[in-house]
């Protein structure tokens, strides 16, 4: 990567960041506010419990000012986790736009990213996954998947890069790493997200039989 790796102009296709990633929530779980009686208005709120979802989730009667949530609206509950992911689409800026005078907002200074997922325990590099499926993941027999061999300084473990777990990302909360895939890496991560998206081919990526 060139000097200036670190500037967010930039930023390219196949580049590894470190950034927190979320779990997509398998139970919706909401953190509702806890109202204080003694605050007339309801709309307040500085302590929050967790609730399952109700059915009036996305529905509530009346709006927070603070912290801001609107009736249709809701703090879901999820983790996050700091972990490696790969830079998918870079921030597409748009310009000769005026929309003074509205209140959406269109540059949202929004990337694209896949995450990656260590294949073995970090500290005690234990296996998570059976050999016979990290073997097919080598082959490229999913689509949808790519695996990344351990590398010093970038991946502890063997990795594997998921492009079902993209995710939309703030730009300012990358964290560059001076590394990103060489050409023929690059042109076959294109050329599957190509095959994935469409089943446009054949590319330089080959989806075997299983």
């Amino acid at each position: 990567m060139p000097l200036g790796f670190h500037n967010e102009a930039n930023f390219r296709f196949g580049q590894i960041f470190w950034t927190h990633a979320y779990y997509p929530h398998e139970h919706l779980e909401l953190w509702r506010p806890v109202l204080d009686p003694t605050e007339p208005t309801k709309t307040t709120a500085s302590q929050f419990r967790i609730t399952t979802d109700g059915q009036d989730a996305f529905r509530r009667n009346i709006p927070l000012h603070s912290p801001k949530l609107e009736t249709n609206e809701e703090f879901i509950v999820i983790r996050a986790k700091v972990r490696p992911v790969i830079l998918i689409q870079s921030e597409l800026p748009i310009a000769g736009v005026n929309n003074r005078g509205f209140r959406g907002k269109i540059q949202r200074r929004r990337t694209l990213v896949a995450q990656v997922f260590g294949l073995a325990d970090a500290i005690t590099q234990e296996s998570q996954f059976s050999p016979h499926f990290v073997d097919r993941l080598r082959k490229l027999e999913f689509p949808h998947l790519f695996f990344l061999p351990q590398e010093a300084g970038i991946f502890s473990v063997d990795s594997m890069l998921r492009f079902d777990e993209a995710q939309s990302v703030f730009v300012p909360q990358l964290d560059p790493r001076r590394t990103c895939w060489g050409e023929e890496v690059v042109t076959l991560l294109r050329d599957q997200i190509a095959f994935l998206q469409s089943g446009v081919g054949p590319n330089s990526y080959h989806c075997c039989p299983n």
